[in-house]
């Protein structure tokens, strides 16, 4: 096999997986709306930009720059649990006709700071990437927002 034919082969394949978009797991929160009112509330650690875009796209708080009368919000960097790659040989040999789905968990976590209580959250989001050659017509690849989608629907599920 010629360097011309490699270089192809590895062309395709990189062009065929990036033809991707996000998925929110379960499907109910994809589309959940929630309509109770805010909080407010007071990032501590706003250089933390990942993790404070997906807060503000799940909605759950009204993010101020004021800490007076605000629940204060202690953000933790988002970990992320990887999962095996195998299913791209599917999706390669059948040139992106057969889409797969690598369910990536995120562990998103915060501590709700109020007066003298401090509340520890934790969220394991599932967020699967969908990749398929039909996907690059798709512009629906904003990892915050369908993080912020999954974090939403467990904040309101977990609430008492």
């Amino acid at each position: 096999m010629s360097v011309k034919n490699i270089l192809f082969v590895i062309l395709i394949a990189f062009f065929l997986n990036a033809c991707y978009s996000y998925k929110v797991f379960p499907k109910e929160y994809r589309n959940a709306s929630f309509n109770e009112t805010k909080r407010k509330a007071y990032v501590l650690n706003p250089e933390l930009k990942k993790e404070l875009k997906i807060l503000e796209r799940a909605a759950i708080f009204d993010i101020v720059e004021d800490s007076t009368h605000a629940v204060k919000i202690q953000l933790y960097p988002l970990e992320k649990s990887w999962v095996c790659g195998q299913p791209l040989t599917a999706s390669m040999l059948t040139l992106g006709q057969l889409p797969v789905y690598l369910p990536d968990r995120y562990r998103y976590s915060f501590d709700e700071i109020r007066e003298n209580t401090t509340i520890t959250k934790q969220f394991e989001l599932t967020i699967a990437k969908r990749i398929w050659f039909w996907d690059m017509l798709t512009f629906d690849k904003n990892f915050e927002k369908k993080s912020g989608k999954a974090l939403q629907g467990m904040y309101h599920e977990s609430a008492p």
